[in-house]
């Protein structure tokens, strides 16, 4: 390992977020997701020159790992409209439970085939690997042409409810693993009390701070106070037996649909309680929504190159390439399958649209944060899993851009 002095780190993170930015702009011009970018410059940097320890890297990954999964659950539940989503498109929630389904499925039966293992553990990885990612799925689907605006909605909300169904069906799995001793049977009131308690935590929390943040607006440092307030309440949610990730997904979903509910349910509540309730009390400053985006795209840069550093190519066997490449093709099968099932409920969908909805494929932040999570809570055989996301995240990214390509050559643009 190279010894590196206090302004080479300083200049190297500055270097890093320069090429994250230019990675959104070139992604922004062509269509190429940054993770590869990313992930890219993380190899190059780590087993490529071995300017950081690979051993050092790998132990702090769990904690930044956490903090990424944190931040990005409460930048998904803060910008997501769940009432009017589920009301206006419940297709694509039934099109996303079967994608995910199949896919876990298909990829537990080819990871306990090839590797062994028991079935919880093969299943936890299927799940990781179950969903798409809307970092790279929602702008590229608002560039698309040639489809039309429903089954844009259709993969946009998808790739929101795929991190919900990634992280809730994984701790759900991990918390079997982590009581071997207690049936599935037994385990499953234990998980639902764990998911009550994250709902209950996050409905009150979420009220109480969506007012404070009321007669906080334009103040300086309230981003800083609601950070805080993610870490203490996740932090709460584990010591009273709920489940912190989820706890913050709800915490933001609570948060970002507040003034609506407010303003929707403040006459029925004057008229039970006689209470009066202004939803301009309970608004969520614009600026923190900003600042918020801009901290998720600096963890997400920073994750995404510290995967790049940890990628261990002595492990990258042959076995572990074929593997990766059979999980891919589960994946892509799956969602193939379904595609085509689906299709007798939407004849409206031509061949082109089909390819496109199998093109939007690719897996991201959700399925690495949590592929670190099992191993860190010290559950054993998925030591892999992260070097298996990152194949995944590789090989779902470069077929979307192949696939994208080919469809734009077959069908190009007219001319202005």
């Amino acid at each position: 390992m190279v010894e590196l002095s206090v302004q080479a780190v300083l200049g190297l993170i500055g270097m890093i977020i320069l090429v994250g930015l230019a990675g959104e702009w070139i992604f922004k011009k062509t269509g190429v997701p940054s993770v590869l970018i990313l992930i890219g410059l993380g190899i190059v940097l780590g087993p490529g020159f071995h300017l950081l320890d690979h051993h050092a890297i790998t132990a702090f990954a769990p904690y930044f790992g956490t903090l990424a999964l944190l931040i990005i659950l409460f930048d998904g539940g803060l910008n997501l409209k769940i009432v009017k989503v589920l009301r206006e498109t419940p297709f694509a929630l039934l099109f996303t439970t079967l994608v995910f389904a199949a896919t876990a499925v298909t990829s537990a039966l080819i990871y306990r085939t090839l590797f062994g293992g028991t079935w919880t553990i093969a299943f936890l990885l299927g799940a990781i690997l179950g969903g798409t990612t809307g970092a790279i799925v929602i702008p590229v689907v608002s560039q698309l042409k040639g489809i039309s605006d429903e089954t844009k909605v259709l993969l946009s909300l998808e790739s929101a409810f795929t991190d919900v169904f990634v992280v809730v069906a994984a701790l759900a799995l991990i918390g079997i693993l982590k009581n071997p001793s207690a049936g599935v049977s037994s385990m499953a009131p234990m998980v639902f009390h764990s998911f009550l308690d994250a709902i209950l935590l996050a409905g009150l929390a979420g009220i109480l701070w969506a007012r404070f943040m009321g007669m906080l607006q334009g103040q300086p440092l309230s981003y800083m106070l609601t950070l805080a307030a993610i870490l203490v309440l996740y932090n709460i949610a584990e010591l009273v037996g709920g489940n912190g990730a989820i706890t913050i997904l709800l915490f933001g979903l609570v948060l970002g649909n507040m003034e609506e509910i407010i303003t929707k349910s403040h006459r029925h509540i004057k008229r039970v309680v006689g209470l009066n309730l202004e939803a301009a009390s309970y608004a969520i400053d614009v600026f923190l929504k900003r600042l918020n985006e801009e901290i998720s795209f600096l963890v997400r840069t920073f994750f995404y190159v510290l995967l790049g550093l940890i990628f261990d190519l002595g492990a990258l066997t042959p076995l572990v390439t074929i593997g990766g490449l059979l999980l891919f093709a589960a994946a892509w099968g799956s969602r193939w399958g379904v595609t085509r099932a689906m299709a007798f409920l939407k004849p409206a969908w031509n061949a082109k649209e089909r390819r496109i909805i199998v093109a939007m494929i690719p897996r991201g932040l959700a399925a690495a944060v949590m592929a670190f999570v099992p191993a860190s809570q010290g559950i054993t055989g998925t030591e892999s899993f992260p070097l298996f996301a990152l194949l995944i995240i590789g090989f779902s990214v470069l077929y979307m851009t192949v696939a994208l390509y080919a469809e734009q050559r077959q069908s190009p643009s007219p001319a202005k």
